[in-house]
């Protein structure tokens, strides 16, 4: 229990942690205000701290760039709070040094170092209305007025996201009227309360749908943060938590409080003849009852401690191991996962421990103080013969013959330690196919989202790129494979007006208007016809072929027609649902509008496996693929370039080096983090099923050695009557299976339900079909056989070495 809930705090620290390098130690930013704002909002009790970040301007630093000739000037003196790395050089300490994003050290000359004259100022339209970062750059439609000359010293660069491909500055010790505010909340965990009364709404959910109507602010929440702090999960996704957690507790502590429950019994059930003594000579029962909750006592603060100890250390072992394998893969922005106790873990151990121990004294006390001294001495309360409960069926008489029916009667006679054993065994089995089926559910819920990827990087806004620049990609050395997405140049659809053909559902999806602007009247006007935009792509040549070839198509019979890609994802309360936007089939004509002209074409497939570039990317609109060699009327340009090299990082290097608005996703890293992070799940989860399964395994073990121990003098005696070895060595065996076939019975039976209670908790997230356990069950009936005759056949081997004679005449049990 501990060594699991310190885990489980260790990963809730290492993703706090990693969400602060991220963005910093922030809950809710607040855009554009001023200083009256922050006096008002540093007297607000339900806010811990407030950093700061002022908006200076911006001036003209790359005149020949016409996409974006801006550096945005800010200032902090929270520059390492807000989690700014510094790639090079170091942090500004005055208003006269400035550290830069990277993107300004690659689109110019400049170095670590330099000095850079700025002309600071507001951006407006040229009908004087203001822009800020969120208004994209527009030539010859704005300028820059009120302008103060600054001269900088360049200390660093930086890298944070969503600044690493803007130009930006950042000085410190200078201060303005427009200040962007990040602000830590008091009490995190109350940030549904906190967050509606800091932003004056009437509630979160008012929050999330960030309508800054109902808001005299602009701001954004980190969320990241807070789903790992403060577990701002979706309603959905806490339920799930809720489900697969509870079970998986109450599996921990049936399993752990029984193994601790059975080992005291039988520790207690060996001293019962000490028992009757000490009644025979005049020992209360308040006394007895004394001794046996000391006892328990003396064992809880010997085996509580090394149990909490043991626990901590192999959470901190582990994650040294675990830390030193992957060596700073599992975590964009954190080297390794932070080792972290649970005191409240450690406090719920101790107290369990000590309850459970107490529960079971009491219990056997009770028992041991009840029986007279004589039966006590004799053990005759744990043997009670009764002749209608010891008739043994005749079908275990004629299918195992004598030996079964003394191994029967064997088990009825010591009912209470063959139900012992019994129990141990089925909680083991349970635990077991529980655990698997949680460990299946868990992957399958964080399967990878790049695993259908045949590429490992994919570059963005590659518009500017000729077919000559990708021919030149495509012979690189490094370039194992290459593929391009093409897309309508102007982004033109296909309008369908055909409803019929059209999957509709008013909560699901809408329909868009065709609306203009009519100058004239100053009105924006639409007319009442409905369609739906569906959108045109196309591959290169052997990308096409190839992707062709999956679909089990010729490329003759379509390469005039098109390829339907249709269906899209939505989520009804947080649960992922699929659905398909239209209702064609394959031979049917699509009939449209495309820039205004009537327009068909055949429909040759409806595609179930997507084409490179979009294989994870879902539109309400649905893709129509087709051949840009043979449908002349669409202009295509690229989109982006799927690309599977040898070596990445330099082929990002020379891909982006040809355009600065270029921008790439490196699948090869994310892919590999994620598959770290199933590596370090896998870790965790078999190690706790271990840990649990362990736990029931000494269960088992002290249960039947200690009960074989037992009846050694009846062993002993069955011997002495003229019981050959192989006669009681396959009683035995019989007494194994029936141990055995009694357990598995119980605990698939359990097991299965186990895993299908944990199957409900996951599918309060997604739509998941239930799978039997078949795998776990499987292992679980050989594991078990395994296991009781390996445990059964080492208590013979010592039984076998006594000397029969003495047992019978030993006096003890």
């Amino acid at each position: 229990i501990c060594a699991v809930s310190c885990m489980l705090v260790s990963f809730q620290s290492t993703l706090v942690q990693n969400a602060i390098n991220e963005e910093g130690y922030y809950h809710l930013k607040i855009n554009e205000i001023d200083e009256s704002d922050i006096k008002a909002l540093n007297v607000n009790r339900d806010i811990k701290n407030i950093k700061t970040m002022y908006d200076l301007g911006y001036a003209i630093y790359n005149e020949e760039s016409e996409d974006y000739p801006y550096i945005h000037i800010l200032s902090s003196d929270h520059i390492k709070d807000l989690s700014f790395k510094i790639t090079e050089g170091r942090r500004p300490t005055n208003s006269n040094e400035l550290i830069v994003s990277r993107t300004v050290l690659m689109e110019t000359d400049l170095k670590i170092g330099d000095t850079i004259t700025l002309s600071i100022g507001k951006r407006v339209t040229n009908d004087g209305s203001e822009l800020n970062k969120y208004n994209p750059y527009i030539k010859d439609e704005e300028k820059l007025i009120d302008t103060k000359e600054k001269t900088y010293k360049i200390v660093g660069s930086f890298e944070k996201r969503d600044y690493n491909y803007t130009p930006y500055g950042i000085t410190t010790k200078e201060t303005s009227d427009n200040i962007d505010a990040f602000i830590a909340l008091k009490h995190p965990k109350k940030y549904k309360e906190d967050i509606p009364n800091i932003l004056e709404q009437k509630d979160f959910n008012e929050t999330q749908e960030r309508d800054l109507n109902t808001t005299k602010y602009n701001y954004e929440i980190n969320s990241e943060l807070l789903r790992w702090e403060a577990f701002a999960f979706s309603d959905s996704t806490i339920t799930m938590l809720i489900i697969v957690v509870s079970v998986v507790i109450v599996i921990i502590i049936v399993s752990s409080v029984y193994c601790i429950k059975n080992s005291f019994e039988i520790s207690v059930t060996e001293k019962t003849k000490m028992y009757g003594m000490l009644s025979s000579i005049g020992a209360t029962k308040k006394q007895i009852k004394k001794c046996v909750i000391y006892e328990g006592l003396i064992l809880g603060l010997i085996g509580i401690p090394i149990g909490i100890l043991s626990g901590v250390f192999a959470d901190f072992v582990l994650i040294k191991i675990v830390n030193k394998i992957f060596d700073g893969m599992l975590f964009a922005s954190l080297d390794e996962i932070i080792f972290d106790i649970s005191l409240f873990s450690i406090l719920i151990s101790i107290i369990l421990g000590f309850i459970t121990i107490y529960l079971s004294c009491v219990k056997t006390a009770k028992k041991a103080s009840k029986v007279s001294p004589i039966k006590n001495i004799t053990n005759a309360a744990n043997i009670k013969l009764n002749s209608k409960k010891l008739t043994t069926p005749k079908i275990i008489y004629k299918i195992f013959g004598i030996g079964g029916v003394l191994a029967y009667k064997n088990l009825k006679r010591s009912k209470k330690k063959y139900r012992t054993t019994v129990i141990s065994i089925t909680i083991s089995i349970l635990v077991f196919i529980s655990m698997n089926s949680f460990l299946n559910e868990t992957f399958i819920l964080s399967s990878s989202y790049y695993d259908n990827y045949e590429y490992n990087i994919e570059f963005h806004n590659v518009y500017n790129l000729t077919d000559a620049d990708i021919n030149k990609i495509r012979k690189i050395d490094n370039i194992k494979e290459l593929h391009t997405l093409y897309e309508t140049t102007n982004h033109d659809y296909i309008k369908i007006y055909d409803k019929e053909m059209l999957n509709i559902d008013d909560d699901m999806l809408t329909l868009t208007q065709d609306c203009f602007y009519d100058e004239a009247t100053d009105e924006r006007i639409c007319n009442e016809e409905y369609y739906r935009s569906l959108q045109i792509i196309s591959l290169d040549d052997k990308s096409y072929k190839k992707y062709i070839d999956k679909l089990g198509l010729k490329y003759n019979d379509i390469k005039t027609k098109g390829i339907l890609i249709d269906g899209y994802k939505y989520y009804v309360n947080d649960k992922e649902q699929n659905i398909r936007s239209y209702k064609y089939k394959s031979g049917d004509t699509i009939k449209g509008k495309y820039n205004d002209k009537d327009i068909s074409i055949i429909i040759g497939n409806i595609a179930t496996i997507r084409p490179y570039g979009i294989e994870n990317s879902y539109s309400s609109t649905g893709f129509l693929l087709v051949n840009k060699d043979y449908f002349k009327e669409f202009s295509f340009s690229p989109g982006s370039l799927m690309i599977d090299s040898t070596d990445v990082d330099e082929t990002i290097k020379y891909v982006e080096s040809l355009d600065n608005n270029i921008s790439s996703s490196n699948y090869e890293e994310a892919k590999r983090q994620d598959n770290a992070m199933k590596l370090v799940i896998s870790i965790f989860l078999y190690g706790f099923i271990t840990v649990i399964t362990l736990i029931g395994v000494t269960s088992i073990f002290n249960t039947i050695t200690s009960n074989m121990e037992l009846r050694s003098k009846e062993f002993a005696v069955l011997k002495s009557i003229g019981m050959t070895k192989k006669e009681f060595k396959h009683m035995v065996n019989l007494e194994t299976l029936f141990y055995s076939f009694k357990s598995l019975a119980f605990g698939i039976i359990l097991g299965i339900l186990g895993s299908y209670l944990i199957h409900l908790g996951f599918k309060e997230k997604t739509e998941m079909p239930y799978s039997l356990p078949i795998l776990s069950v499987l292992i679980a009936i050989i594991s078990v056989f395994l296991l009781v005759y390996i445990i059964m056949k080492f208590s013979i081997s010592k039984i076998n070495k006594q000397n029969t004679i003495e047992t019978i005449r030993k006096d003890n049990i």
